[in-house]
């Protein structure tokens, strides 16, 4: 063998030996962060499925719903997703690398929920596929171009969701207490109002006029629900279906600020404990909220006592 041979098998063998430490390395298990976009880049996000569709962009630094209606998004699901979901772990090793295992994982197209970071140019900054497992503690997932499946360290199905309700901000209205100078309650038992003075409130109705302690049970559920009015549910483009309930509701609510401004808030009976709400007579938008809700303004002179 000839000096020339040996450097050539040298070579080799020096080749053959790095190949196999990157192999060995390759295999060696680690925990690093599952999603590799850059949070302070990320201006928009697309979620989708095979139904549904929604985006969120952020908007002079507050994160809007814009598809497929614009709206408030809910701030904790905004914080979920840059807490829990962009640093999500998962081991550098796959679960699976067989397309068989895609319908097993549901990391497919028609199973799976496709999430998409994008930054301020709509470059796509990250992308995955979002599947179901039967533990409640992980989450398979993988890139649409990749048939890698990794298992999250976390149950993140509740937070990737293409259902835009649970992205929209359920408090429609926070005023202060303070600054309420009436509220006016027509209901089924009663007809009644509320004006506050320096020391307690005044409680008037067709019969009856008294003073209202602070302390007062019926009329502190009453502040507190106005002053965050929260709703349970989202009841979009259908005012024609309800158009007749709440020409005739089963409560009526009016709102006077001391600043001028009113709010007026409509109630009427869906169905067996469902409510539909509409507020300051919006008709895109309407709302749901339960018997508990309405039971907090359906009060006589005796409760206020």
């Amino acid at each position: 063998m000839n000096k020339k041979q040996t450097i050539y098998i040298g070579i080799l063998v020096v080749l053959v030996i790095m190949f196999l430490i990157t192999k060995m390395g390759n295999n060696v298990e680690k925990r690093i962060n599952f999603f590799q976009a850059d949070s302070a880049k990320i201006k928009t996000i697309e979620i989708s499925n095979i139904k549904d569709t929604l985006r969120l962009s952020k908007k002079n630094d507050e994160w809007m719903l814009v598809y497929p209606f614009e709206y408030p998004t809910a701030e904790y699901q905004i914080n979920n997703l840059f807490s829990k979901v962009l640093n999500v772990r998962t081991s550098n090793l796959p679960i699976s690398e067989n397309e068989s295992s895609f319908d097993i994982y549901k990391v497919n197209n028609s199973q799976g929920t496709l999430i998409k970071f994008f930054d301020e140019n709509n470059n796509v900054l990250d992308e995955a596929i979002i599947g179901k497992s039967s533990s409640s503690k992980t989450t398979p997932a993988r890139r649409p171009d990749d048939n890698k499946i990794y298992k999250l360290e976390s149950n993140i199905n509740y937070i990737i969701t293409a259902n835009s309700n649970n992205w929209r901000e359920k408090i429609i209205m926070e005023i202060e207490e303070y600054n309420i100078s009436k509220i006016s309650v027509l209901c089924d038992v009663n007809a009644y109002e509320l004006t506050p003075s320096d020391s307690l409130w005044h409680y008037v109705d067709d019969k009856s006029t008294l003073g209202v302690d602070f302390n007062n049970k019926a009329l502190k559920n009453i502040l507190s629900t106005l002053s965050t009015l929260t709703v349970n549910g989202f009841v979009d483009n259908k005012f024609e279906d309800y158009k007749e309930k709440l020409i005739s509701p089963d409560l009526e609510i009016g709102i006077e600020m001391l600043d001028g401004s009113t709010h007026y808030i409509r109630v009427a009976l869906d169905n067996n404990s469902k409510y539909i709400l509409q507020f300051d007579n919006e008709k895109s938008f309407l709302y749901s909220v339960y018997k508990g809700w309405v039971d907090k303004f359906t009060k006589e002179a005796i409760d206020f006592k």
